[in-house]
C-alpha cells in the first residue's frame, strides 16, 4: 500500500503519529523521525510524504519543494448554510469589534491566534494584541455543543469516522459528512470536523489538511491513506 513511499514525521513520541507510522510501515513504506527538520536528509521528494504540526510540514514543503494539500480556510463561508447550521461570516479584527459578545471567533489563517468562545472585544484584543486590524477572521455565534466528530476524506468519501468528543452516533456523522464531502469545494484529500449542534443536528464544525490532522479516534491505517494524497511534489 505504501511501498517505495517514505513518510516524514517529527521525532518527538506521539501516539497518533506512531499509529500512522506503524501501518505505514507494515503497508511496505518507510518512516524517517525527524528531530533537525530544518535540515532534511536527501531524499527523493516525489516518494516523500509529510505528517506532523503546521511548522514541521510546512518548514519541510519548503526546504524540499513540494506542496501540501490544504482545504480553503474559508470553507464555511462557502458551503451551503444547510450544512453549518449556524451564523458564520467573514469580518476582520477591526469589525467584530463592534458585534455582541459573546462570539465565537477564529483566524482565517489558522493559528493566528486562539480560536475561542470570546466574552467581550477587550479580552479578543488582547488576545490579539500586534495583529493589524485588517486581520482576517470567522465571527459565528454560539452554539451548544452535544458531541464533535471527524472525518477523513479521501475522492469525495469518508474513509474513516469517529466521534471523538461527547455522545453522538457515528453512523449520523458520517453520513452528514458523507453529504458535505460531495456538495463541498473540496481537494482530493482533507479531514472534516462536524458537531451535533443542540436542537439543529450535525453542522460542519470546520475543515483540516490532512498532512496535519491527528486521529481522533480514527483508523490509522484509513488516515494514513488519505495522508498519502496530502504532499505532491511542488
Amino acid at each position: 500500500m505504501f511501498h517505495g513511499l517514505t513518510l516524514l514525521i517529527p521525532d518527538k513520541a506521539d501516539p497518533e503519529r506512531d499509529a500512522v507510522a506503524l501501518t505505514w510501515e507494515a503497508g511496505g513504506g518507510t518512516v524517517l523521525r525527524l528531530g533537525r527538520f530544518w535540515s532534511p536528509p536527501d531524499v527523493d521528494r516525489t516518494r516523500v510524504r509529510l505528517y506532523g504540526n503546521d511548522t514541521f510540514c510546512l518548514v519541510l514543503a519548503q526546504k524540499l519543494g513540494l506542496s501540501l494539500v490544504s482545504p480553503p480556510d474559508d470553507l464555511l463561508l462557502k458551503v451551503d448554510a444547510s450544512l453549518v447550521k449556524r451564523e458564520v461570516r467573514g469580518a476582520t479584527l477591526e469589525q467584530v469589534a463592534s458585534e455582541a459578545f459573546p462570539r465565537f471567533i477564529k483566524p482565517l489563517v489558522p493559528k493566528v491566534f486562539r480560536a475561542a468562545v470570546w466574552p467581550g472585544p477587550e479580552a479578543l484584543a488582547e488576545e490579539c494584541r500586534g495583529l493589524a486590524p485588517e486581520t482576517p477572521v470567522l465571527s459565528s455565534e454560539v452554539a451548544s455543543l452535544r458531541a464533535e466528530a471527524r472525518g477523513w476524506v479521501l475522492d469525495g468519501r469518508v474513509r474513516t469516522c469517529a466521534v471523538y468528543e461527547g455522545e453522538g452516533s457515528v453512523a449520523e456523522a458520517e453520513a452528514f459528512l458523507a453529504t458535505v464531502a460531495r456538495a463541498a469545494p473540496l481537494p482530493r484529500t482533507c479531514v472534516l470536523d462536524a458537531a451535533l449542534v443542540e436542537g439543529r443536528g450535525w453542522a460542519l464544525l470546520e475543515a483540516n489538511a490532512a498532512w496535519g490532522a491527528g486521529l481522533n479516534g480514527c483508523d490509522a491505517a484509513e488516515a494514513a491513506r488519505c495522508i498519502t494524497e496530502a504532499t505532491t511534489a511542488a
